[in-house]
């Protein structure tokens, strides 16, 4: 029906099929014997030829009127092309526990956005296990996290934490391990990482009150594996949903819990808190960019990526 839209709407702007024929560069007869062919498909009849200049029958305006309509649809389609093509419209959505989203995404999204200030950012929080299930079910497009299905999910490792044990420093079993203890500004220089200092199994703690996440975290499953690694079950009444709530609660002296050493980075320093570098294969975890496997990446998603790349020195893509 609208195959010969552009031989139409040249002539209408014309007002002369000779004057069309020679901007479309074909004969003026092989141009007149289209129309006709098209008016006679449609049985209607476009153009008023018994007027000097050319005009429309009243079905000719109608016809003209859906083809405007249909060129302003394409050239919208084409613009927004261009845009996206910019990254001047989009949107993505970044997922995380409270702590990622709160300490790691906005180092990511500050130059993201600062680069592509048109693009819109949706934050959603939650565990692991929910969050996981969203970006297999496509709700979501990135999530930040430690856990990945191999089967289901692509990863980009974006950087490794220690797990350290968190201990107020009013118990007593603090004044028994002296030479292993670590204050907050130890750890923000990195001499928890050295060597020279040495590990401890938590086997020291296991009559002390534990802080543990609540199944589906995975500092629920680091915790206790290193304590049933270290032969016992950790004696816990609370279960926190965040990380920093754990922490926040062994800093008023509630009790003992499980920290990475980002998060003691990033918060303010807390005199009333000692650290332990602990003797496990599970006192190590890595921070993950995740997305669902072989869904279409869009050039937004790719960006975000690379800009996550960029900002912790891994591989782009």
């Amino acid at each position: 029906m609208f195959k010969y839209s552009e031989y139409i709407y040249e002539i209408y702007k014309e007002k002369s099929f000779t004057k069309a024929a020679k901007n479309l560069f074909i004969s003026q007869p092989a141009l007149s014997a289209t129309v006709k062919k098209l008016e006679e498909e449609l049985q209607i009849q476009i153009f008023d030829r018994s007027t000097s200049p050319l005009t429309l029958t009243n079905e000719g305006k109608a016809y003209i009127k859906a083809i405007e309509e249909i060129f302003n649809v394409k050239k919208e389609y084409e613009d927004y092309i261009i845009d996206i093509s910019n990254l001047n419209v989009g949107s993505i959505s970044i997922s995380g526990a409270n702590f990622i989203s709160s300490y790691v995404v906005p180092k990511i999204i500050v130059p993201f956005s600062k680069k592509y200030p048109m693009i819109n950012i949706e934050l959603l929080e939650s565990n692991s296990k929910t969050l996981t299930q969203e970006l297999i079910d496509e709700n979501i497009d990135i999530l930040i996290d430690y856990s990945l299905d191999e089967k289901l999910i692509d990863s980009y490792p974006l950087f490794n934490e220690t797990i350290l044990i968190c201990v107020p420093k009013h118990l007593d079993i603090n004044s028994k391990l002296t030479n292993f203890s670590l204050n907050s500004a130890d750890i923000r220089i990195d001499k928890h990482l050295s060597d020279d200092i040495k590990k401890i199994t938590v086997e020291h703690f296991k009559n002390e009150r534990f802080l543990m996440l609540k199944s589906g975290n995975s500092m629920n499953y680091h915790g206790f594996k290193i304590c049933h690694e270290a032969g016992f079950t950790p004696e816990t009444s609370i279960y926190f949903d965040q990380l920093m709530t754990s922490y926040n609660m062994s800093a008023a002296g509630l009790g003992i819990c499980f920290v990475t050493d980002t998060l003691v980075k990033e918060v303010a320093p807390n005199n009333e808190l000692l650290y332990y570098k602990i003797d496990s294969e599970y006192a190590k975890r890595t921070v993950y960019l995740l997305h669902k496997k072989k869904r279409y990446l869009n050039r937004v998603i790719k960006e975000f990526i690379n800009t996550a790349s960029d900002v912790y020195k891994t591989n782009q893509i």
